[in-house]
């Protein structure tokens, strides 16, 4: 294999390794996300004599704060990145 073939091949292993790793991110975000939100729709509707207004803002808030969760992880998961990739450019 020459040695274009070889470095474009390491460039590639690598895009793949950090999509791979992007994406288990990610899907663990959108679940725990999913999870935050559950939570919050159990007690939102734990009083059901509640005008359907109420319901329904506080089914808005528990979306927007399941939301606000799984961003926050992967505000984390950016930083995690950032923070491997200066410490892999100081390896150098």
């Amino acid at each position: 294999m020459s040695r274009e073939n070889q470095e474009f091949s390491r460039i590639f292993r690598e895009i793949n390794r950090g999509f791979r790793y992007f994406t288990a991110n990610y899907t663990t975000a959108v679940k725990n996300g999913a999870d935050v939100t559950q939570q919050e729709i159990i007690k939102a509707l734990e009083d059901r004599d509640q005008p359907v207004d109420i319901v329904a803002g506080k089914l808005f808030e528990a979306v927007k704060k399941g939301v606000q969760y799984a961003g926050e992880q992967m505000v984390d998961s950016g930083v995690d990145i950032v923070e491997q990739m200066k410490a892999k450019s100081r390896k150098k």
